[in-house]
């Protein structure tokens, strides 16, 4: 597996991770919201954010992606069937070289704030709307700088 810098030719395969993802952990999300979010995905994510994307072995398919806003990870999504083997792991590894990560994520989502804490990730702080002002507490994470371990005598 590699990562990749994702391309206008990705966008498809992206999108189709993304909605089954949404479908997956926000099953209970109202359909207007989840067209909300799907408009918010195609005129946000796709079209504004860099997205990187872990690719299987010999050119095959996208298993999951990243959209980072600078050091602020957007969206981390990986394609339910490739879940558990490591592709998120592969992901925050390759942005963690930008330093110190940051990331909000839905009050009413437990598991999502569990999984960025195995991550390293810590709370900074709260928020009682999202980020585009829509009702519902937010929790912003922080994943301080990773220090390379040292080596050799001092």
């Amino acid at each position: 597996m590699q990562i990749i810098m994702c391309t206008e030719e990705h966008k498809d395969r992206l999108t189709e991770i993304w909605l089954m993802s949404i479908r997956r952990t926000l099953s209970d999300l109202d359909p207007g919201d989840v067209q909300f979010y799907a408009r918010l995905f195609r005129e946000e994510v796709l079209e504004r954010l860099e997205l990187y994307a872990v690719q299987s072995r010999f050119g095959g398919e996208l298993t999951g992606f990243i959209a980072m806003n600078g050091s602020k990870v957007e969206l981390l999504v990986v394609h339910p069937h490739y879940q558990g083997q490591g592709i998120a792991d592969m992901l925050i590894g390759h942005v963690s070289l930008r330093g110190e990560l940051a990331v909000d994520v839905g009050d009413q989502t437990p598991e999502v704030y569990d999984f960025y804490q195995r991550f390293g990730f810590i709370e900074a702080g709260r928020s009682e709307q999202d980020a585009h002002g829509r009702p519902g507490a937010t929790v912003h994470l922080l994943r301080p700088q990773q220090l390379e371990p040292q080596t050799g005598a001092s």
